[in-house]
């Protein structure tokens, strides 16, 4: 892979349509001499990784729709660690990436393991007879999503409630159906075949204070983002979905959260490149995990005018590995 003599080079994995973000990320690192290439992850293994420093997966948007798209990344990893000029790392590392695009592995284990407050959940192993109103009853919720643990965006997930209005076609109101029954419970029953759900209580409070995330770069916080759901109706905070994004200065509660989850994921994973973590509030006002971004998220750059600040973070990284291989 060419590039201009004396500029260091790292290659961002892609699926077709990396996030809108790229452009910014590429021209930011192109200021600070790091010439960034975006290369189709079925073109991977006829690549000339020669000169490349750092393999970032970010871009890879589609991947819940590849089943071995873990597979494919896991054999990449494989070749890059015997590359001629040496190992070249994975951003973020290959068993954060493994980890991250579950969240059956990841939210569970911060919440088993490092007493992390999720949104309440109930999780759903393949091959369960998922009965809705069964579940509802059980967990005493009267509003749940389910939805896929290898998901992004709103990839299958639906609401249901017991009464009410329909926010959208993904939301379904149990009150007055027939039996009580959901009209998408078949079809996730037969997701349930294939893949992991899980189902959490659905928090009111975001339909008027959105989802809150806190962005970090280098191991340290950068900016923290609003994300509301739309005007026109819907339950998902998403700007795809007529949602709005807003960056806002978190309180010193609202920091405290997130550095807790953060400081705990590199515990686990050690140093991180990027992430993000994003809450909801609960009936009590408290903030509850609803995810962490840790594998191919959108960071924000734009609401947090932070692309100079990822940049700065990425060109550092690479300095520091470089006058390390040289030391070596």
């Amino acid at each position: 892979m060419s590039s201009r003599a004396g500029r260091s080079r790292v290659v961002y994995l892609s699926m077709g349509t990396p996030h809108r973000e790229y452009t910014g990320v590429a021209a930011a690192l192109a200021e600070r001499g790091v010439e960034a290439h975006l290369v189709h992850l079925d073109d991977a293994d006829s690549v000339d990784w020669a000169g490349v420093e750092l393999v970032n997966v970010r871009m890879c948007r589609g991947y819940h729709a590849d089943p071995r798209f873990l597979e494919r990344v896991t054999h990449l990893h494989d070749r890059l660690r015997n590359a001629p000029n040496g190992p070249i790392p994975l951003a973020n590392n290959l068993d954060l990436i493994h980890d991250a695009v579950d969240k059956g592995r990841y939210l569970r284990r911060l919440a088993e393991e490092d007493g992390v407050g999720l949104i309440p959940t109930r999780w759903l192993p393949r091959g369960t007879d998922l009965r809705v109103a069964d579940l509802m009853d059980e967990a005493g919720w009267d509003d749940i999503v389910i939805k896929p643990t290898v998901s992004a965006g709103s990839w299958r997930a639906i609401r249901v409630s017991r009464t009410g209005r329909s926010a959208s076609d993904s939301h379904f109101v149990m009150d007055g159906t027939e039996g009580g029954g959901v009209p998408f419970e078949e079809q996730m029953r037969a997701l349930l075949t294939t893949r992991d759900l899980f189902a959490q209580r659905f928090l009111p409070a975001v339909l008027d204070d959105g989802e809150l995330s806190l962005v970090f770069l280098g191991g340290r916080f950068s900016h923290a983002v609003r994300k509301t759901v739309g005007s026109g109706g819907g339950w998902w905070a998403h700007e795809r979905l007529g949602g709005v994004n807003f960056a806002v200065e978190p309180t010193d509660e609202e920091y405290a959260w997130g550095e807790n989850i953060y400081r705990a994921l590199e515990r686990r994973y050690g140093c991180l490149w990027f992430g993000r973590v994003d809450g909801i509030r609960d009936m009590e006002g408290h903030l509850r995990l609803l995810e962490c971004e840790l594998a191919i998220p959108r960071l924000l750059l734009p609401e947090g005018q932070a692309f100079g600040r990822y940049a700065d973070v990425i060109a550092q990284g690479l300095r520091e590995r470089s006058l390390s291989s040289i030391s070596g």
